[in-house]
């Protein structure tokens, strides 16, 4: 697909752009590329474009970029950089969807009222201070936004008018039997009517009671771990309800408990919960048949759970993922074997040493190893031999090479 500028097709390649001070940076596409990737080298190596986090960028530059349909190009941009510029950009030039990574470390003060991003993404940082206050579009004129938030959830104040619909990704931690995650107040975000709410399946759970306040809910989705699922009950102007990926049912409240429901998804869930609601589903369709497509499917025994989930390689390459797997089960089968604690903490070594020749380990894949080391600790057989976490930790320490 070739990309159009200033009206004239030009074939995918190279394009010196304008984007800072400076000399130009060479934008090379590839055929049928509709995104953009701008950030610093060493947090966003595949970057498109390297910038340093805090330089100024010419939004602009873009202007002259079309699709061969005539919309702008790029049609989604991600970017990791405390450059807010590109919202008054966006004035005159609607974007369809932006990511935004940006490293907060003070009060940041962003006006968006005027900018036209349909879907507008932010990953709030986990490390450090800062905090950021955005206004949002208001008043008749505002286009639908859709507002996606991930990371510290307690870092952003938001203003304006409430989004159409709202996606939450909170900081959740790895540990499945961490108590249960709060969610903070939303202030503005509260009068949403759709929300989605996701954590991993495997994750640290959400507690529900959060959930009150959003008053005018009329549509909730939910993805992976969450606790206290009876709180589901408050929520009784529900139309539509969808349950992904969650290993947990307990306190799930009866589907008559929304006399307004017309959509119902529950999709790779537990088994045993699973079988409820298909025959809750079914007799609800005789009363009155469902308006929207409704459905339970993917029912999951326990040990899937705990192998797919459980374990924390889920996000791993499909080859890596394997040969961790293959590498916990020896280890579990030999923590289940070893007669004393020497020969636990050998078990825990081995493990640990299998991927010294691995290469390429990224820091989110060497802190999983830790993880699953603490998580082999814990097995009864292991705690029985008297392996501590601290003791299960020194073992990984000295026999890794990553």
């Amino acid at each position: 697909m070739p990309i159009v500028i200033n009206g004239q097709p030009h074939e995918d390649g190279r394009f010196p752009l304008p984007l800072t001070d400076g000399p130009p940076h060479i934008l090379r596409t590839s055929p049928g590329q509709g995104s953009l990737d701008i950030g610093p080298k060493d947090r966003c190596p595949k970057a498109d474009l390297w910038v340093d986090a805090h330089q100024l960028l010419r939004w602009s530059c873009f202007d002259a970029f079309a699709t061969p349909a005539g919309s702008p190009w790029p049609r989604h941009i991600r970017y990791t950089g405390s450059d807010h510029g590109f919202f008054a950009w966006s004035a005159g030039r609607p974007i369809e969807n932006f990511s935004w990574w940006p490293p907060l470390s003070g009060e940041l003060q962003v006006d968006a009222r005027a900018s036209r991003i349909q879907t507008l993404a932010i990953y709030l940082p986990a490390q450090g201070g800062g905090h950021l206050t955005l206004h949002l579009p208001d008043g008749e004129n505002a286009p639908p936004l859709q507002l996606s938030l991930q990371g510290d959830l307690s870092k952003i104040t938001v203003k304006g008018e409430a989004p159409g619909h709202l996606s939450l990704s909170p900081l959740t931690s790895k540990r499945s039997s961490d108590a249960p995650l709060q969610l903070p107040e939303l202030g503005l975000l509260q009068q949403t009517s759709s929300l989605e709410l996701r954590n991993g399946a495997g994750k640290q759970p959400i507690c529900l009671h959060g959930l009150k306040q959003f008053p005018h809910l009329s549509s909730l989705a939910l993805w992976g771990q969450c606790a206290h699922l009876e709180s589901l009950g408050s929520l009784t102007e529900l139309t539509a309800l969808q349950l992904r990926f969650m290993p947990q049912l307990g306190g799930l409240p009866a589907l008559d408990s929304w006399p307004r429901l017309e959509h119902f998804i529950a999709y790779n869930v537990e088994e045993a919960e699973g079988k409820r609601l298909r025959q809750q589903l079914k007799a609800r369709e005789k009363l009155r048949p469902w308006q929207d497509y409704s459905a339970v499917s993917q029912l999951r025994k326990p040990e899937w759970w705990r192998k797919e989930y459980g374990r924390p390689f889920s996000g791993w390459p499909a080859a890596r993922a394997k040969l961790a797997h293959t590498a916990y089960d020896l280890a579990a089968k030999g923590l289940g074997q070893a007669q004393d604690l020497e020969q636990a903490q050998a078990a825990l070594r081995l493990f640990t040493a299998r991927f010294n020749s691995v290469k390429g380990m990224e820091t989110g894949e060497r802190e999983d190893l830790g993880e699953a080391v603490w998580q082999l600790a814990q097995l009864p057989q292991a705690q029985a031999l008297g392996l501590s976490a601290e003791l299960a930790q020194q073992c990984f320490d000295e026999a890794r090479d990553y």
